[in-house]
């Protein structure tokens, strides 16, 4: 989450960090590409990306991915962007940060569902979370990828949901809120204790997805500031999340790797919380167009009647 010690960082900032730095890189054209939690982002020239960490967290979290990016960038079924410019602090922005050739297509979140039915992207992405919850553990871990017990963090989660939930009434007036309530209320999944960990993007949200609709393929998965050596069900979440069942059905049809009833349990809880997350977000920082998918995931991952 961002803190008081975040560096409000604008376009012409940026611009004349990245200048100052690497001189090949014109920056005329610098734009704001977007704004999470953890990261600014900006379009530069229209052929770079360029993320600038807020806190210092992240941008340790930025170096393992400038390790582990072009190890799987090399036999990745989908492209995956590869930093080729590496920023030090400067002129008053205190963290390291990156910058890597754009990849084509547009984001999934601004496209119209008619325009990415998921038979058109299913397969591919089930092909791409085959190889990636394949790849070897020990492998990431040298490169410094962390491992996450996903149990604490079903607890965590449940508990800034239940947190968070007194919000929902203010953004809907519809919703079955008893209903939902008593879903966080419950215990939450349990974590099977011999549950084997795979490399994880963990936030495969449809803003992380690049998709090209003309061609109807999918160009690329960026942001993997999330990896992490984790449950496989953190990956399925974000398809709850998108599209409910329907879309983790079509992917999992593509998918070569086991899900059984438990995997898809953890998975779908997950997503509900994250549903929450997104209104909390949406209220804490004005940004309203995280109401709507968060409302929807919900509706999507418990229901919309009472």
């Amino acid at each position: 989450m961002s803190d008081a010690n975040d560096i409000v960082l604008d376009p012409v900032q940026a611009a004349r960090i990245i200048r100052g730095q690497f001189p090949d890189v014109m920056a005329s054209e610098v734009l704001m590409l977007g704004e999470g939690c953890d990261s600014r982002t900006f379009a530069v020239d229209g052929r770079w990306v360029f993320r600038f960490p807020k806190r210092a967290d992240v941008a340790a979290q930025l170096a393992i991915e400038a390790r582990i990016l072009p190890v799987l960038a090399a036999s990745s079924p989908v492209p995956l962007p590869v930093f080729r410019y590496h920023g030090e602090p400067a002129d008053g922005y205190p963290h390291r940060f990156a910058g890597y050739p754009i990849l084509a297509g547009r984001l999934a979140h601004e496209l119209e569902a008619a325009q990415m039915p998921p038979g058109s992207w299913a397969p591919a992405m089930g092909r791409f979370l085959s190889w990636l919850h394949r790849f070897p553990p020990e492998e990431a871990r040298r490169h410094g990828v962390r491992i996450e017990n996903l149990a604490p963090l079903l607890d965590e989660v449940r508990q800034d949901a239940l947190g968070d939930f007194h919000l929902l009434s203010r953004v809907t007036k519809t919703a079955p809120l008893d209903r939902w309530r008593a879903f966080f209320e419950a215990p939450p999944p349990r974590v099977p204790p011999d549950l084997a960990p795979a490399l994880t993007h963990r936030d495969l949200a449809a803003e992380h997805i690049l998709f090209d609709p003309a061609r109807q393929v999918v160009t690329g998965v960026i942001d993997w500031s999330e990896i992490a050596i984790s449950d496989r069900a953190a990956d399925l979440a974000c398809f709850y999340h998108w599209g409910g069942p329907p879309y983790v059905e079509a992917l999992v049809a593509a998918y070569d790797l086991r899900v059984d009833e438990s995997l898809l349990e953890r998975a779908r809880y997950l997503a509900a919380c994250r549903g929450v997350a997104d209104v909390a977000f949406a209220l804490a920082n004005g940004r309203n167009e995280f109401i709507g998918p968060g409302i929807r995931a919900l509706e999507l991952c418990i229901g919309n009647s009472g």
